[in-house]
């Protein structure tokens, strides 16, 4: 049975099918479209026609084994996608208070580097947003308004903020007053969506272990959330027959074309697969890579041979999927011996086609 992956809508009818013996595939929406395009109906859109592309999809035997999972991988997706959607919330009310408080407090987000991660701002966004009113203010009156509302605030912070007030360029007074009524209604929302993602960190830091991404975590730059975001992503690891099949599901393998013994000079990504687990290798490559010197090292490889940021990225990721991969497949912890011994040839290749040809190197 091919099931048309549609976010949540499909998975209900998916595990009924598969609870009363029915063997069922996933289909990518973009591959039924192609097939219902090769059929003739690339402009008509009907339930049959999508049917019909669909049965097309199965017979050449493509499409994906769907999640087997239950208990803790089962709540991990959900907590994942919990958070990512309450992340995504944070970004854009995020922009939206920043706005505002340009508005009624200009300079002000200027003097936090952190920006709204500081409770500091966001407590001074609530409750003090008029420079009149900060100006007026001692800097010992600014830290004790801190204290009273349980945030730590230093005198030279106090200070700095005084003097942004001192400096804030002016807006009409009813456009600033407005904005600063609003921002506390903004700044509320955005603590809870704050208290939520804390949540949502802590419920899957408790899943991680009972969960086979637990062991993950013994990587070199891999913190809970990656391993998480990553486990929840790919799911049972026994649904793919390698590493390169779960590669290729992410939408990460790099496509081409050729005809009459020309091909095209640019490659892409397929971007046919899973967004959420192509998402999750790309953040696996780039933490394992700030902490792990081999993947540093490949990735200094990559660009010193003019490969384009995204390019070493996508590339540092691969690498990092296939370590990721044999480790959650093995249940083994990392180790640093074996790596270093799987990778000592790896190593000498790269060097030597890095003299032979430096434009070449690392591909």
């Amino acid at each position: 049975m091919g099931i048309e992956a549609a976010g949540h809508y499909h998975q209900a009818l998916a595990t009924t099918l598969r609870s009363n013996g029915f063997d069922v595939v996933e289909l990518n929406p973009y591959q039924v479209k192609m097939a219902r395009a090769q059929l003739g109906a690339a402009r008509v859109k009907t339930d049959v026609r999508d049917c019909t592309a669909m049965v097309e999809l199965l017979v050449r035997g493509q499409g994906w084994p769907l999640h087997r999972q239950d208990g803790a991988m089962a709540e991990q997706v959900v907590w994942v996608a919990h958070r990512r959607r309450k992340l995504a919330a944070a970004q854009a009310l995020g922009s939206q208070v920043h706005a505002l408080a340009d508005l009624a407090f200009p300079g002000l987000t200027g003097c936090f580097t952190t920006g709204l991660e500081a409770k500091t701002l966001r407590m001074l966004l609530a409750t003090l947003p008029d420079p009149a009113r900060v100006t007026a203010m001692s800097a010992e009156e600014l830290v004790h308004h801190a204290r009273s509302r349980q945030v730590r605030m230093t005198r030279p912070k106090a200070a700095q903020v005084i003097a942004a007030a001192g400096e804030a360029m002016c807006v009409p007074d009813a456009q600033r007053a407005a904005a600063a009524r609003l921002l506390a209604a903004e700044v509320e929302v955005f603590d809870a969506l704050q208290r939520d993602l804390a949540a949502c960190d802590q419920r899957l830091a408790q899943l991680l272990p009972d969960t086979p991404a637990g062991v993950l975590t013994s990587i070199p730059g891999v913190g809970t959330l990656t391993a998480s975001y990553y486990g929840a992503a790919l799911g049972d690891p026994a649904r793919f027959a390698n590493a390169g099949a779960a590669y290729r599901y992410s939408g990460l393998a790099p496509t081409s074309y050729e005809s009459a013994g020309r091909r095209t000079a640019k490659v892409k990504i397929s971007k046919v697969g899973s967004v959420e687990l192509r998402q999750a290798m790309i953040a696996l490559g780039t933490g394992i890579a700030l902490h792990h010197n081999d993947f540093a090292a490949y990735k200094r490889r990559l660009v010193d041979a003019g490969k384009k940021p995204m390019v070493a990225a996508i590339a540092v990721a691969h690498r990092a999927h296939r370590l990721a991969f044999a480790v959650i497949r093995s249940q083994q912890p990392y180790d640093p011996a074996k790596w270093a011994a799987s990778t000592s040839g790896r190593q000498r290749r790269d060097r030597s086609a890095m003299a032979a040809d430096p434009a070449t190197a690392a591909t």
